[in-house]
């Protein structure tokens, strides 16, 4: 317990899902977090949860694709805290689409949602985090959530596959260039396979719907995707949570630039 007290942390995409599961986890270890999502109703009740539970949540609208609200955000963080010790960029979308169906408009924006708050968030977060890092040992920590599918092809996904394999070399690439400066500030991604979320069961529902996974029932489509897995089934959004939790603490002080892979053993079929 209190793996993370006195931590101060940001979760993009915490209304529900894995970002729902890593705010409940952080904040049962002691930090603070601040849990941000667009659905403000969906993460008012979510920050009462956490609440009633014992932990400190403060809940954040934040459309992450603005800097604007990023700014803003990084102004609230600034004036109760002074310093910003964890962020875990979870927000994301996901869409089924062949190349042919493929919009221009559909692909910038799956970028913007994905990618781009792992690069621009950093940015206006920089001087918080920098401080924060400065005060701790392990320093300061950003866990990206990006995707096996950013390490592999996975049909009808290019957008969402591109995006989620952008979000893996900004990972390493701000690893690097902090420690090349000797910021004390830790870069690292986590690449959770089928986790049994609202983006997932969506995912599922489209792919019936084609029946392209040879089946227009959604059971079917699950147990295809839970067979794909070694360990034969889907993971839980607190599996993810747990490995977002090890790479937030000091325990992971000197674990910078990794892909934390959570998939019960998918990936490693593949390759």
């Amino acid at each position: 317990m209190n793996r993370l007290a006195k931590k101060v942390t940001l979760v993009t995409g915490a209304a529900r899902g894995i970002g729902e599961s890593i705010a409940t986890v952080f904040a049962a270890e002691g930090a603070v977090v601040f849990a941000a999502d667009l659905n403000s109703d969906s993460l008012a009740g979510v920050a009462e949860r956490i609440a009633n539970d014992g932990g400190t949540c403060k809940p954040l609208e934040l459309d992450v694709t603005l800097r604007e609200d990023w700014e803003r955000a990084r102004d609230v963080i600034a004036r109760d805290h002074g310093k910003l010790d964890v962020i875990v960029n979870c927000a994301g979308i996901e869409m089924v689409r062949e190349l042919g169906e493929l919009t221009l408009d559909e692909y910038r924006a799956t970028q913007a949602v994905n990618t781009e708050p792992a690069v621009f968030g950093t940015q206006v977060m920089l001087d918080l985090l920098t401080r924060a890092g400065e005060d701790s040992d392990g320093g300061a920590s950003i866990v990206n959530i990006s995707s096996i599918a950013g390490l592999l092809g996975i049909p009808d996904q290019i957008a969402y596959n591109t995006s989620k394999g952008a979000v893996r070399h900004v990972s390493k690439s701000l690893a690097i260039e902090f420690a090349h400066h000797k910021r004390k500030i830790r870069v690292n991604s986590i690449h959770p396979g089928c986790i049994d979320t609202p983006m997932l069961r969506e995912a599922m529902e489209a792919w019936a719907e084609t029946g392209k996974m040879g089946s227009n029932d959604i059971n079917d489509v699950r147990d295809a995707f839970a067979a794909v897995c070694p360990m034969n089934k889907i993971g839980a959004t607190r599996d993810i949570a747990m490995g977002a939790l090890y790479l937030a603490s000091e325990e992971s002080g000197f674990v910078t630039g990794i892909e934390l892979v959570i998939d019960g053993g998918s990936y490693a079929s593949w390759v």
